[in-house]
């Protein structure tokens, strides 16, 4: 027992602990992190740190209790400056991530390993070794970090920041905005009022729909396909952008922001898309006004609800049915083929029978209907069927695409008049960034959250079949006026459609890209993407 203490003794009492000692070599990775924005740099609690062990201790056993409390103290800092979801983050989610299967859960955790980091970390200690007995490391320490805190002010005084009045920004729903650049970054007062100025504003957004339909309106279909984990930035990293099933609909919209990167806030936005967009907080209030499914149903679109899925997790079906005006029953059926296991391990179905399906069913009624559909293929974590393993996301994109190609054909064949609307809820990150390590949305980046949303019309033989691309930034409010011009226009009454596709889309609400889950925000403000968690607002890390 007295040889163990020794060794500890000898230890804190040997060169390596010295001054800021070893130390050195956690404020250089910490700082090269920093550099790199991997983390979010706290000036305060790293100077008190510094401080801390700096100051001389004569005592050995105060001086040994003083580097384990700095090494715990220095663990907290960290985590609290890396953007790894806040600890409000998982006791909210708790619940949800109970839910997990332990082979997720166990691939999950093991994305968050950055190997070139570890790498650089070795590298910088085995530089510590050479350079200690060269170099007063400590002083260098000590530089760098003043340094560091001194770079912000200095710049501030050559680009100050951004103070423009956030009132006449916000109330700018052409989205122009978002396409200047300015010249320094806003300040964290700034876009705290800019948001609360959007938020006011969007209260007041209503789409246009009629409140009632003339007995020689033309009974069509509507079909709103709402997909897990689909991204534009998906798309790309796959190289399925080019995949031929998107050459099929007559309406794109390049630069849809879907306000989130969970399922069960998109759907509900998705479902209250007759108004304009709500803070994460506002959305759980039931507002009948703006749900789209309950203002259909009064006008005589029979609802239906079809999923791949049974809508248990996380309470999704309940949630819809009590803030969403959700009322159709789930009329998938449990005797699908399966395709996947899920990451909870609930068995998915495979989703062209889900699909064919409802063909099948719906085409022998009269009238008008509205279906929601919900989609998990695409979520990370499913695998193959007596697989260990998830499958990789790419060929389960395919997959899924080659199918919604198939069943469009299906309906061109049938004759009958549907207008498909697809929007995904959120992308599967299937890479990361600086902020966020691959598959994880606890932030909802716009990488993330900028969405292939695309509408065909079936049914209309001589409708011009090249695509129109809407081009500026929208969001739900926009599908929700799309729908009301479509019956305001009487659309499926002429084979060509009643009016020009481009007129058709022309004028369609934009809405300014903001995105929030329950702990982040982020939003684009004059060209740049800012983040927030905390009180404080950061320029998005590229």
């Amino acid at each position: 027992m007295t040889e163990k203490v020794t060794t500890v003794s000898s230890l804190f009492e040997s060169p390596f602990l010295r001054g800021l000692g070893w130390w050195n070599v956690f404020f250089a990775c910490e700082f090269a992190l920093a550099a790199c924005d991997y983390l979010s740099l706290s000036v305060l609690y790293n100077a008190l740190l510094f401080f801390v062990l700096l100051l001389p201790v004569a005592n050995r056993k105060l001086s040994i209790v003083r580097h384990v409390l700095a090494a715990v103290g220095a663990a907290v800092l960290v985590y609290s400056e890396s953007w790894l979801p806040g600890l409000d983050s998982i006791t909210t989610n708790a619940a949800n991530i109970a839910g997990f299967s332990a082979s997720y859960i166990k691939e999950l955790l093991w994305d968050f390993v950055n190997f070139e980091m570890v790498g650089w970390g070795i590298v910088i200690a085995l530089a510590y070794l050479v350079l200690r007995n060269w170099i007063r490391l400590s002083v260098v320490t000590v530089l760098y970090f003043v340094g560091f805190v001194l770079t912000p002010y200095l710049w501030n005084a050559v680009n100050p920041p951004e103070t423009e009045t956030p009132e006449l920004a916000a109330a700018d729903t052409t989205a122009t905005e978002s396409k200047k650049t300015a010249a320094g970054a806003a300040d964290s007062a700034t876009i705290t009022k800019w948001l609360a100025a959007f938020h006011e504003y969007e209260k007041d957004r209503k789409a246009q729909l009629p409140e009632g339909l003339s007995a020689k309106d033309t009974p069509f279909d509507i079909v709103i396909m709402n997909i897990c984990s689909l991204s534009n930035d998906d798309l790309a990293v796959s190289d399925l952008t080019n995949h031929s099933v998107f050459s099929r609909f007559n309406l794109i919209f390049d630069r849809f922001n879907s306000a989130t990167s969970y399922s069960g806030p998109a759907t509900l936005r998705l479902l209250n898309m007759a108004c304009g967009q709500p803070s994460h907080d506002d959305l759980y209030v039931s507002r009948p006004e703006c749900q789209i499914m309950n203002r259909l149903d009064k006008l005589g679109f029979k609802q239906h609800l079809y999923l791949d899925h049974s809508g248990d997790y996380d309470d999704y079906l309940e949630t819809l049915r009590n803030k969403a005006g959700l009322t159709a029953p789930l009329e998938s059926d449990k005797r699908y083929p399966i395709r996947y296991m899920g990451f909870d391990d609930e068995p998915l179905a495979d989703d062209l029978a889900v699909l064919r399906d409802w063909n099948r069913r719906t085409a022998r009624e009269k009238g008008r209907s509205i279906t929601l559909m919900n989609f998990m293929a695409l979520h990370d974590g499913n695998r193959l069927p007596r697989h260990a393993h998830w499958e990789n996301f790419k060929p389960r994109a395919k997959i899924f695409l080659d199918q919604l190609q198939a069943f469009m054909r299906d309906i061109e064949r049938s004759g009958r008049k549907v207008m498909l609307i697809v929007v995904p809820e959120h992308g599967a990150a299937v890479r990361g960034d600086r902020v966020q390590t691959a598959r994880l949305r606890d932030i909802p980046s716009m990488r993330i959250t900028q969405v292939p949303t695309m509408v065909k019309f079936f049914g209309l033989k001589e409708l011009n079949s090249k695509t129109v691309h809407v081009t500026g930034d929208t969001s739900y409010l926009a599908l929700g006026a799309l729908i009301g011009k479509v019956l305001e226009t009487n659309f499926y009454s002429s084979p060509k459609g009643t009016v020009d596709l481009t007129e058709l889309a022309a004028e369609l609400p934009q809405t300014n890209p903001v995105s929030e889950n329950a702990q982040s925000v982020v939003l684009t403000y004059k060209g740049r993407d800012y983040l927030k968690r905390g009180d404080n607002w950061v320029v998005y890390p590229k």
